[in-house]
């Protein structure tokens, strides 16, 4: 009888040993987890930080080139014929009238260029490839666009947006520094996902460089918004590439 009473007691002391073990490693468990979580939270806060300044910075850069514009370009064009009509001597003159004839073009158009800038309105009226395609026909002819797409289907404005100005940022960075002759756009539609290939056969860059910016901070910043993977191939005097997979969800 004492031994099965020694038996039971010895018993309930292993159960009740196992019993504290296994909640201490349920704690330890729950522990972990939760600190993962309030790591992985803490990351996309972070992550969700990074999206806003960058997307701050794009949006002052834009700013600051429209600014430039308004000064170099309007500013400059509105003086001259300020001075041009305020001048009697010049006023009813034929150089005078040629002058003016010959501003309020060009005034008008870099106004509409920088209309289209702000927002291009025929990316909602028409779609992204039409838009494209207008972009590429505007574009002057020393530079030779292929614009190719596969199966592409039509996505919200929001995100075509993000699309069409990093594709217009990239030819703007072609046309600046590439000295290129040749640029290629190239939207494919896949099961998974959407891929975006832009190239050119310009002079490069090495890695260093593409580390560095080299004024492509607003296209990568742009890629990271609509949470699109890409990747970036140079090397001096053999062009560029980039590759840009957004997945489906």
């Amino acid at each position: 009888m004492v031994i099965k009473v020694q038996y039971i007691v010895v018993l309930i002391i292993v159960l009740t040993i196992i019993i504290l073990f296994t909640f201490q490693l349920y704690r330890a468990f729950i522990k972990k987890i939760l600190e993962e979580k309030t790591i992985q939270y803490r990351l996309e806060i972070e992550h969700q930080k990074e999206v806003a300044l960058q997307q701050t910075i794009v949006q002052e850069n834009e700013r600051k080139r429209i600014a430039e514009v308004l000064h170099d370009d309007v500013g400059n064009k509105l003086n001259i014929l300020s001075l041009w009509i305020n001048n009697e001597d010049t006023w009813n003159s034929e150089r005078s009238k040629e002058i003016i004839v010959q501003q309020i073009p060009e005034l008008i158009e870099t106004t509409r260029t920088i209309s289209h800038s702000l927002y291009p309105v025929n990316l909602e009226k028409f779609g992204l490839i039409l838009t494209l395609e207008a972009l590429v026909s505007n574009v002057n002819h020393s530079l030779s666009i292929d614009l190719v797409h596969q199966n592409y289907k039509q996505r919200d404005i929001s995100f075509e947006l993000q699309i069409y100005r990093i594709i217009q940022e990239f030819l703007s960075n072609v046309i600046k520094h590439a000295k290129a002759t040749k640029m290629v756009i190239h939207l494919r539609d896949q099961e998974n996902a959407l891929a975006v290939v832009l190239s050119d056969n310009g002079i490069g860059f090495d890695q260093e460089q593409l580390q560095e910016g080299m004024g492509l901070e607003n296209i990568n910043s742009r890629i990271q918004s609509i949470e699109a993977y890409s990747k970036w191939k140079s090397k001096t005097e053999k062009g560029v590439r980039l590759i840009i997979v957004h997945p489906k969800k």
